[in-house]
């Protein structure tokens, strides 16, 4: 396994967010390895019911960094994270789970078939993203989280909610041999403490963290102290 000052970190974004969510954090890493964040586009109109695995699989293709490495996935990015760390155990030397799950979410079929319409609410999207604080303080990432979901292509942001109602790997999850830390934020409604403290209890040996007062988003409002956790 590499040390810090030769790591690499492969960090994998949200939905419908794009690598650029973790240009802070990147800026804080860069100075200890490589760093790599790439994007993972749901194609428009999926809906089969393995696209998490599939974006897995082409991470691990089209990644250029000598591996392996340390796969940070936060929400729809986290599910891409399991599937690459339990498909290619190979590449995947630490894990860090962010606001993510295992297990189905049924209630975004219903969000899915709205955004496929046209239907986005944006400050509904916010407030279930960041605290009230956060959305007066209006901070950069907020600013960006605001501008992503405005301009989102609606038919792949569609994909990926359809892929999150009914991902489940629970029943593999246990296979994850690497060093892992799943962290929850104490107010996020849909990857909620429950579901992922299940899930870090379904992963041999793992780390789990609870940050209080936090949601969805909150961790990015912090980049120094993500990075100092992931150091």
């Amino acid at each position: 396994m590499p040390s810090a000052s030769t790591s690499t970190w492969l960090l994998l974004p949200g939905t419908p967010l794009s690598p650029t969510v973790w240009d802070s954090v990147r800026a804080e890493l860069s100075a200890h390895g490589h760093v790599i964040t790439p994007a993972i586009n749901p194609p428009p109109g999926y809906v089969g019911t393995d696209l998490q695995a599939r974006l897995a699989a082409e991470v691990a293709k089209s990644v250029p960094a000598e591996a392996p490495w340390h796969v940070v996935g936060h929400s729809f990015g986290g599910q891409v994270a399991l599937e690459l760390a339990i498909s290619r155990p190979d590449l995947v030397s630490r894990l860090t789970l962010l606001c993510t799950r295992d297990t189905p979410f049924p209630a975004f079929d219903v969000a899915a078939a709205a955004v496929a319409t046209g239907t986005v609410d944006v400050d509904g999207t916010l407030r279930r993203w960041f605290s009230s604080d956060e959305l007066r303080t209006d901070s950069p990432v907020v600013q960006y989280a605001r501008d992503a979901v405005a301009t989102a292509d609606r038919a792949s942001w569609a994909s990926a909610l359809r892929a999150i109602a009914v991902f489940d790997c629970s029943q593999r999850t246990s296979s994850i041999a690497c060093p892992a830390t799943v962290l929850a934020a104490e107010h996020d409604t849909v990857s909620d403490v429950a579901a992922m403290e299940a899930m870090h209890r379904r992963i041999p040996g793992s780390e789990f963290v609870i940050r209080s007062g936090a949601w969805h988003m909150s961790i990015f409002d912090d980049p120094e102290a993500l990075a100092r956790m992931l150091l």
